[in-house]
């Protein structure tokens, strides 16, 4: 018996090798393809040329601009962390109604492209005040990003309450008021939540690139876009680049610990016991925040960019239609792709992130440190490297652009599906080594069935991701090559607003159309595996 067990733990070492070796492999393609051209972009610069001459292009003119980057994404990150504090509190604390529907309908601004949502608001303008002047300003992008990252906040500090241990509120609510509580308890409990928060909006909101542009707001990203595209003046923009991924790598590196192990990217919470609060005397109050704030974030902006687009009638809506319809296999089927690669890298990613080594870690954060490069400079890294003779092959079709939406989104991935194996008790993957099952029939028939709903969703959230991305597309494409959103924002310089108005609307149209479509082929088959697992 012994025999068999020694032979069975030796069977299944053997298999976990095999894997070990698949994870490398993954590993070190990824950083030929991705993390390498990133070091080569500014190796040649900083190392190539004489570090001083170098610094020597930047001017007060530079970090002033970079000032005023850093004030937007500061207000920003506490105007979404202030916002998604009262939100992740009404739907995560309180037994307020119609809760889960208010948990998924208000994440929609977070996982649109950010472009549509300044072109509504800019409609709503236009149509207010008969001209846009207000809202294409810093105030505008301020405003519109808020509403864009207040979800993100919402999700992070909503699981953070979410975990907090039950009887910690119940022996704190004997001792003192619920108000007390609340703030000199509660909040304390959630401060590395709310850090979180902070540092990632303000991370992102720096890095934007679409809404600044499309309001013609001059902010450090465009001016990087300006200098590379317009200018040609490459070596300054690597420079501006190298001062904004020291900013946005210093302050991942600060909050490393809670960043790491933020539960902002889970699938429901197993084993949580959560305490639910009815607020009577702040019940209405509650409930019409939250209905204020669908109407402000989503309703209000929609309403507006529908009338804009059927105000002359149909002949805009037609219009942009058939200017679009070229650009819809191209983008649906790169999204496609770079979604499906980017899940497999994640999950491979993620099974092992949760392993006491050092090098299987590393993974996951080399995917953070690349997703919080901003798109526009991680566009130029690759182009700068692949633009050679001998990766013509990459450089000169769509190629480039799934490495491009691999490398940005598939931390999303990883960090999904690690935070869906975390909740599976050990004793599960133990018992089946012990029993000498390989890895490889453990995963096929134990883990992927268990987390199945979370590889969708991480699958969705990568697509809808690729498909509107703009900052490191734009880089990218190659001449001839049609996709959504750059032909909407090559158009907007000079089109009628009810033409970007009709274009945005069938961009958004087309992700809820990709998403509902993906939903209905894939649910039936998820059911299937859970039922096999019940």
């Amino acid at each position: 018996m012994d025999s068999i067990k020694h032979i069975n733990i030796k069977n299944g070492s053997n298999s976990l090798l095999g894997f070990n070796s698949l994870l490398f492999v993954i590993y070190g393609l990824f950083i030929i393809f991705i993390g390498f051209p990133i070091i080569y972009t500014f190796g040649t610069v900083l190392f190539e040329n004489d570090l001083s001459n170098s610094f020597k292009l930047l001017n007060n003119a530079t970090f002033s601009l970079l000032f005023k980057s850093l004030i937007l994404a500061s207000s920003v990150g506490i105007i979404s962390t202030f916002f998604g504090t009262i939100l992740g509190f009404l739907l995560y604390k309180t037994n307020l109604k119609f809760r889960s529907f208010f948990k998924i309908v208000l994440l929609i601004p977070l996982f649109i492209s950010p472009y549509i949502l300044a072109v509504a608001w800019k409609d709503f303008f236009f149509f207010l005040f008969g001209n846009s002047s207000i809202i294409s300003s810093y105030f505008g992008v301020i405003m519109v990003l808020s509403l864009i990252f207040t979800p993100l906040a919402m999700l992070i500090i909503g699981s953070a309450l979410s975990n907090i241990n039950s009887q910690i509120e119940e022996s704190a609510l004997m001792l003192v008021s619920f108000k007390k509580m609340v703030f000199s308890i509660m909040l304390p409990l959630i401060k590395p939540a709310l850090i979180t928060s902070f540092v990632l909006i303000f991370i992102f909101s720096i890095s934007e690139f679409s809404v600044p542009a499309f309001f013609g707001v001059k902010v450090f990203t465009t001016e990087i876009f300006t200098q590379f595209s317009a200018f040609y003046n490459h070596g300054l923009a690597i420079i501006q680049s190298t001062l904004l991924i020291a900013i946005c790598i210093i302050l991942l590196y600060a909050e490393r610990k809670y960043i790491a192990d933020a539960p902002f990217l889970s699938v429901g919470s197993k084993g949580t016991n959560n305490k639910m609060y009815d607020i009577i005397n702040y019940r209405k109050l509650g409930q019409l925040f939250l209905i204020v704030w669908l109407i402000i974030s989503i309703v209000l902006p929609f309403i507006i960019l529908f009338a804009q687009s059927f105000k002359g009638g149909m002949h805009s809506f037609i219009k942009a239609f058939n200017l679009l319809l070229p650009t819809f296999t191209n983008s649906i089927s790169l999204a496609f792709v770079a979604a499906v690669i980017s899940v497999f890298i994640g999950f491979i990613a993620a099974y092992f992130s949760i392993r006491p080594v050092r090098v299987y870690k590393s993974f996951e954060w080399v995917l953070l440190l690349i997703f919080a490069i901003p798109s526009t400079i991680y566009g130029i890294s690759l182009i700068k490297f692949y633009n050679q003779p001998e990766f013509g092959f990459i450089y000169s079709t769509s190629t480039i652009i799934i490495i491009g939406y691999v490398g940005k989104y598939t931390f999303i991935s990883a960090k999904l599906i690690s935070n869906a194996i975390k909740q599976i008790p050990n004793s599960i993957d133990e018992v089946s080594q012990i029993q000498g099952i390989s890895i490889f029939s453990r995963l096929s028939k134990i883990l992927i069935p268990i987390i199945l709903p979370t590889i969708f969703i991480a699958f969705i959230i990568s697509f809808i991701f690729s498909l509107g991305e703009l900052g490191t597309t734009i880089k990218l494409y190659p001449p001839g090559t049609e996709i959504m959103p750059i032909k909407v924002f090559t158009i907007m310089a000079n089109a009628p607003q009810a033409l970007i108005s009709s274009m945005t609307l069938i961009v958004f149209s087309v992700t809820l159309l990709m998403i509902s479509i993906f939903y209905f082929m894939l649910n039936p088959f998820i059911k299937k595996y859970h039922s096999i697992n019940d």
